[in-house]
């Protein structure tokens, strides 16, 4: 079989791993639909794991990278495995960055300005990659069959840097300055040895991507509180009605001074099969010491990211539908016919379960009961009566679908897909989001009520502005299903269990890791976004689906991301991504069907004051790791409990430290 071997391609091509406070850690998912326990025993986990140590500590979420070979006609022929019996060795290679502190500022993606940096005073006029005091780099690390990790990758930021000046409006920390109008002096004190992940083994030697602890910090003196300034100088627009740099430049996403333990980039590996042969997923290696360079097509990349703290949970767009709308030539469901149980059912499904993490979608406000997506609600779409109308494609039940259809939010543009009702792709410089072209308007009673790429409503008034895209919208292949059902041009099929990856085909496995991998995650709105920003739905920047381009520099995607993470995660507090960032969380009666709810962020901070629903921006930097995950409640018999057709899903495994105040001196 080495004989038949002529290239090798690592699967996923875009992996992701979530941040957690504990050494322990789990593996994501490898198969579609699957949700993998955490691990341990006791717990709430699908096989009974926990999802924190003994400890209460939050376990990170590992990746997987596996290497598939492939012969002359790109068939799959085998992985390629220490027990494999095709190989001599292999070596990974991983190149990772945080470039959060040198790139541009995040502005929206209508606002974006190739003259706004991120840290202005320090390194101006450079671009991103060239601003090296800023990027915490820890180099080219290698993990090679037989060696021992883990290998820990660490970086430097703030580096040779003494004193600067920041903006007197921005809050600081046991310092305020007499005349907010004048900068103020700080003095920067680097961070050494910042933990970006760890590379390990498996048994087989596939490589795991072990993310960071999830920490960040400012450098400066006086520190710089994480905030938002428009919100608190001059509301509500802020100074000089929303045009000074200080709302958004400076603001939550663009924290001066701030760095954390993010990061993306490359993962390369390098073969030795049987009989000598020397192959790599980057080009002119010779050996596995060689260096190379990147070959797109068959090496992966990394991403890390925040936790996802309701794993059952599917966003209703997902990257993975956002790869299917930019490479249409990947969705492996075109030319078929649209099928009620695969292609419509998880639309509705995922739209239902926001009910359990939503406030606009429980129904739970005066103004909105008895019209959420809640069990008892009207938006119920997973009712058994509801359920049996909606798969019926009989022409007496097409104006129900048709009224359902109606409901549902278009992007603008030909397609309808997000892409033509943005700008260029940075860092070309934008055309205006003023041009008739990219106007339109927005109707807030349409389908999926979430806030979009244009930022919500009230942002947008709070700046004095009307960007496009201030709601949600699904995706063109979404939206050509949906069309196709509500006609009644559709099969019904049957609900299909999902497989692990050990069930599939050997085919089939390649794409099952690219897609689990980036199916449980936000496609939208992306304001920045919380695991991928709005770029990836530009072709440029990717070599084909699931394949970041040759170009991209390690760091320069995820960039583009809030600065520091927890900011913006405590910011999306409602209608943004409830499926990984609740709004809110329930008790549940099972013995009288009832609900009660909660504000997911509450309890105390590290100083025993209440965690704040309208300014806790500092505090999450505190409070992400203890936060609570949302689960289904499990019957006797191992089966998820239900609600008139809804799983039942509660807030479990919160830190309790999170609900008292600590002692005073301890």
């Amino acid at each position: 079989m080495s004989q038949q071997i002529k290239s090798i391609r690592i699967h996923p091509g875009i992996g992701l791993a979530r941040l957690g406070n504990s050494d322990e850690f789990y593996i994501g998912p490898e198969a579609p639909g699957i949700v993998v326990d955490p691990g341990g025993s006791g717990g709430p986990g699908p096989d009974g794991g926990t999802y924190r140590d003994l400890g209460a500590r939050l376990k990170r979420q590992a990746q997987r990278y596996r290497v598939y070979a492939y012969d002359a006609n790109d068939q799959v022929i085998a992985e390629l495995t220490s027990d494999s019996g095709l190989i001599k060795s292999l070596c990974w290679r991983v190149h990772v960055r945080n470039m959060k502190a040198a790139n541009y500022a995040f502005q929206g993606a209508y606002r974006f300005d190739p003259d706004a940096l991120r840290n202005p005073s320090i390194q101006p006029g450079k671009k991103p990659i060239e601003r090296n005091q800023l990027i915490i780099d820890p180099g080219v690390h290698r993990l090679a069959s037989g060696q021992a990790g883990p290998v820990v990758m660490k970086g430097d930021v703030f580096t040779g840097i003494e004193k600067g000046n920041l903006p007197g409006g921005l809050r600081f920390e046991g310092y305020t300055p007499k005349d907010p109008s004048q900068e103020v002096e700080v003095t920067y004190t680097a961070a050494k040895d910042i933990e970006l992940g760890q590379l390990r083994l498996d048994a087989q030697h596939r490589l795991l991507f072990v993310p960071g602890p999830g920490k960040g910090d400012c450098v400066t003196t006086p520190k710089v509180v994480l905030s938002n300034p428009s919100a608190t100088v001059e509301p509500p627009n802020g100074p000089e009605n929303g045009q000074n740099p200080l709302t958004n430049q400076f603001a939550y996403f663009n924290v001066p001074g701030w760095w954390d333990d993010t990061c993306c980039g490359e993962i390369d590996v390098t073969v030795t099969l049987n009989d000598g042969t020397v192959l790599s997923t980057r080009e002119n290696v010779k050996a596995e010491t060689d260096e190379g360079t990147r070959n797109p097509k068959a090496g992966a990349w990394i991403i890390t990211a925040p936790p996802k703290y309701a794993p059952h949970m599917v966003h209703v767009v997902s990257i993975l539908d956002r790869v299917y709308e930019t490479f249409p030539e990947a969705y492996p469901h075109a030319g078929k016919r649209t099928n009620f149980y695969r292609d419509i059912y998880p639309i509705f499904s995922n739209s239902t379960y926001y009910a359990w993490v939503s406030v606009e979608a429980a129904g739970v406000r005066p103004e909105a009961r008895n019209r959420g997506h809640g069990p008892a609600q009207s938006g119920n779409l997973l009712s058994p009566g509801y359920l049996a109308v909606l798969s019926d494609p009989s022409e007496n039940m097409k104006p129900v679908r048709q009224t359902i259809y109606r409901l549902m939010r278009h992007a603008p543009g030909q397609r309808g897909r997000l892409v033509d009702s943005l700008m260029p792709p940075p860092p070309r410089r934008p055309t205006s989001w003023e041009n008739e072209e990219f106007k339109r308007a927005e109707v807030d009673t349409q389908m999926p009520k979430l806030w979009g790429t244009g930022g919500k409503p009230l942002q947008n008034r709070q700046l004095g502005i009307n960007l496009p895209d201030q709601f949600l919208s699904l995706t063109d292949w979404q939206l050509n299903h949906l069309k196709n059902w509500a006609e009644g041009d559709f099969e019904v099929g049957v609900l299909q269990q999902p497989l692990p990856l050990a069930k599939l085909s050997l085919n089939d496995q390649p794409h099952a890791l690219d897609s689990s991998a980036l199916e449980p995650t936000i496609g939208g709105g992306f304001h920045p976004g919380i695991e991928f920003p709005y770029l990836i739905i530009y072709r440029e920047f990717f070599a084909e689906a699931f394949r970041v381009a040759k170009d991209v520099e390690p760091g320069s995607l995820s960039a583009f991301m809030s600065s520091p993470w927890q900011g913006d995660l405590w910011s999306c507090s409602e209608a943004w991504w409830p499926t990984h960032r609740p709004d809110i969380v329930f008790e549940y009666d099972a013995n009288t069907k009832t609900r009660t709810y909660k504000e997911w962020f509450r309890g105390y901070d590290a100083g025993g004051e209440p965690l704040s629903s309208t300014d806790g921006y500092e505090q999450m930097a505190y409070a992400w790791p203890k936060l609570g995950m949302v689960l289904p409640i499990k019957t006797a018999d191992g089966h998820f409990l239900k609600d008139n057709g809804s799983v039942v899903f509660v807030e479990q495994e919160r830190d309790p430290s999170l609900n008292r105040p600590p002692v005073k001196g301890k």
